[in-house]
Order: C-alpha cells, then structure tokens, then sequence
C-alpha cells in the first residue's frame, strides 16, 4: 500500500507539469509557401517549433536587434538573443542564453496565458496611423518622427505566421493618436516577454 501512494505522489506532478507544456492552438493569420528561415538561422533541430520573436529596429542601430524564444514540442524552451545588420558586408551575430529546466514552466504558463486571452490578437491596420483631426474643424494632425524606433513582434510554427510592426508607438499612444489602444496592446504584448526573459 505504500509503495502504490509513493507512486502516486511522483506522478501526479509530473502528468501536471506536461499538460502545460505542449504548443497550444493559435489563431494564425498568414501563411507563408516555405517554412519560417528562423528555424535554421537558430539552428532548431525540432522544425514544428514555435517561434516568437521581438525585434527592434532604427537608424542607429543599422540593423535589427531581436530577442528569440523558441518553445519546442519536447517541453524544452530555448533563448537566443540576435543582431541583424542592414549591410550585407557584416555578419549575423547571434547568442544563446541559457533558461534553467525548472524556469520552463513560466515560459510555458505565459505563452498559455496569452493564448487563451487573446492577447495576441491585434487589429494591425491601427498601429501605424500618424494622423488625427486637429481642433479647428477640417484641420488634420501628422506627427513625424524621424529618429524613432520600430517595434515588431513575431509568432511563427512551421509555414504559419502572425506578425505585427509599429513605429514609435509609445510616443503615437502619449498623444492618443488614433489606434493607441492597439499599438498599447503590441508594447504590453512585448512587454509581457521582455519581464519574462529578464526575470528567468
């Protein structure tokens, strides 16, 4: 009788602990005819991986300085961080960083999260308007920046793809240009894994 509730105390968590960590059902929005090149540009043995990524962009940087976390179907979370230079002169560089086994569930519990809230679901045609009615009737508002940053934010598996881009956007959301609530939606989508990552 004791060894039957030993055996049971030992499974119990474990059956708990995999449940969470399968790629669950996302609501894809394009598809591309090849599979995603972050599979081999991260060198990811399993290809049916998901990939999110979140990317950044300017003048200054010359390039894209991007963060990769990639969730596989064995439970295994992988991190790379990535930068991608405009010039075809200089190469890729890229790093991995190292997730600790028990810190996987918190990676895996996020992603769930934001699955089943819908969190990841983003009205894209909002994220980049620049204008809005001025105060006198029929004036129109353009805000330019010209040493902004754009944000872009990724989530692929295999030929399936979901992907979202925004110039600015806190600066557009600070002036309440119309579609902030949707641009807000992308930072806090950012956001969300940037904690993560720089938590575990």
């Amino acid at each position: 009788m004791k060894k039957v509730i030993v055996y049971l105390l030992i499974l119990v968590p474990l059956n708990s602990f995999s449940q969470n960590w399968q790629i669950p059902e996302i609501k894809w929005e394009e598809k591309t005819e090849t599979e995603n090149n972050y599979v081999d540009l991260l060198k990811i043995k399993d290809r049916n991986s998901l990939i999110v990524k979140i990317g950044y962009s300017s003048y200054w940087i010359k390039g894209q300085n991007s963060e990769f976390i990639v969730y596989q179907n064995d439970g295994k979370v992988k991190r790379f961080v990535v930068y991608q230079p405009n010039s075809a002169e200089l190469k890729t560089k890229i790093k991995r960083k190292g997730i600790k086994k028990k810190d996987y569930q918190y990676y895996w519990n996020h992603l769930n999260k934001i699955i089943q809230e819908n969190d990841y679901i983003i009205d894209k045609s909002k994220l980049n308007i620049d204008e809005k009615k001025g105060e006198e009737e029929g004036t129109v508002v353009t805000k330019i920046i010209s040493d902004g940053v754009d944000y872009s934010f990724w989530i692929c598996q295999g030929k399936n793809y979901i992907a979202y881009g925004s110039y600015s956007p806190k600066s557009f959301i600070e002036d309440k240009f119309p579609g902030w609530e949707e641009r807000q939606k992308l930072v806090d989508l950012i956001n969300g894994f940037e904690n993560l990552t720089e938590k575990y």
